[in-house]
């Protein structure tokens, strides 16, 4: 129960590393009225969460099974970000996991080695600069430390990630809460289809699909005004 407990803390949206200052994108296609409603708005989410497996949520099982395997996840960090086409989201990733690497530290046990394969990655990535940083690799490694279940802990991560595109959409189209409420019920029965798709795939499968959300991230660069940072 701990264990969970731990895990929500670091994938809820007010933990202190910037989550909610990202996008990954939404803001484009709600300016450029690609999405306009709730049910625009869970097309989109279902999008995220067939292509999720093949990014941020694979990657996270990937540095979870490979802990222990230095090589596994120095490569796995140097593929991940190279495969964040978009500029903004390579640096928004790499912010969020530098700031979750300062952060642990002040968590209990941090001070006596409870996060072995975690203090492997963050001095890999503060101090050795052997590592770029991503964020997913972070979370997999933490989860994996403090001992709990894989399948549980990618679901609580990729809950952690669709609300917070939910919240971001709306806030900008602007939608009710509850049409927000009814797609993330909606969406938990994929969630789980995400997180078993995820735990079939290996390295060679990252990357798959998401280029329109690429796009997307590309094309934030260029809006007039802005929200969020990527």
């Amino acid at each position: 129960m701990l264990a969970t407990l731990r895990m929500i803390q670091v994938c809820d949206s007010l933990f202190p590393i910037g989550a909610f200052t990202l996008s990954n994108g939404l803001e484009t296609l709600i300016a450029n009225k690609t999405i306009t409603n709730g049910e625009t708005l869970q097309e989109y989410v279902s999008s995220f969460l067939n292509v999720l497996p093949y990014n941020d949520l694979g990657v996270m099982i990937l540095s979870f099974d490979h802990a222990d395997d230095i090589s596994f996840i120095k490569n796995l960090d140097s593929l991940s970000m190279a495969l964040k086409a978009p500029e903004e989201v390579r640096t928004g990733s790499k912010k969020l996991c530098s700031r979750f690497l300062k952060i642990y530290g002040e968590f209990e046990g941090a001070k006596n080695n409870c996060f072995p394969s975690l203090d492997f990655y963050r001095d890999e990535v503060l101090k050795n600069g052997s590592c770029i940083g991503n964020h997913a690799i972070a979370i997999g490694l933490f989860a994996n430390d403090i001992g709990l279940n894989k399948e549980e802990a990618a679901s609580i991560y990729t809950y952690s990630l669709l609300n917070a595109i939910v919240t971001n959409g709306v806030k900008m189209i602007p939608l009710s809460q509850m049409v927000g409420q009814r797609i993330l019920s909606n969406s938990q029965k994929k969630i789980i289809q995400a997180v078993q798709r995820a735990c079939t795939l290996d390295m060679d499968d990252l990357g798959v699909g998401g280029t329109g959300m690429d796009i997307a991230g590309m094309k934030h660069e260029e809006l007039y005004s802005r929200l969020y940072m990527s």
